[in-house]
């Protein structure tokens, strides 16, 4: 019996698996170290649900610095007779986007973001004992808080610009994205 495979052919087989190991570490190195900084938004228009100006969608502070862990955001529903919420397919979900010479950018998530689908949350007063809000705006001034955890989903600290929270899918008699604007310094 002569050589085994391994043996005769092992400088080519070990030149291989280290191939392999070198394209895969490329890999994984490209995704963690690439700019934050993504694609251009989907979301050209904003803020163009039904009855726009009885609707406001705002933010706490319009300045932040480079290292906000989580801003709150409000809607608010002066309409008189439709809620205002997330689109049934769209629950929860909520976008960072920076302004990029005079274009809006998607931000990617973090690396380490454990999770891939962004959502928002609610403040811990808005909490019942058995129950929490659903997202759902009533009419005639009904207002509601989200919480959006920047660091929990974007690499931080955020280089300062100019960036906005993008709501994609809301409803009010049609589906709209909501977006609210505000400064990193």
């Amino acid at each position: 019996m002569g050589p085994g495979i391994l043996t005769r052919y092992s400088k080519q087989v070990l030149g291989g698996i280290l191939a392999v190991f070198a394209v895969i570490a490329a890999v994984l190195l490209y995704f963690r170290f690439r700019g934050p900084v993504g694609g251009v938004s989907p979301y050209e228009t904003v803020n163009d649900l039904f009855e726009q100006e009885l609707i406001s969608f705002t933010i706490e502070h319009d300045i932040y610095p480079t290292d906000v862990e989580t801003i709150q955001v409000t809607i608010r529903n002066d309409a008189n007779d439709t809620v205002v919420g997330p689109a049934t397919y769209c629950l929860d979900e909520w976008l960072l986007e920076k302004q990029v010479g005079g274009v809006w950018h998607s931000m990617r998530l973090s690396p380490l973001a454990a999770e891939r689908h962004v959502e928002w949350d609610f403040p811990p007063e808005e909490n019942g004992p058995n129950s929490g809000p659903s997202g759902i705006v009533n009419w005639n001034g009904g207002e509601q808080r989200y919480l959006c955890s920047i660091e929990k989903y974007y690499k931080t600290p955020l280089e300062a610009g100019t960036y906005r929270i993008v709501f994609p899918q809301m409803e009010h008699r049609n589906t709209a994205a909501l977006a609210v604007e505000f400064e990193v310094k």
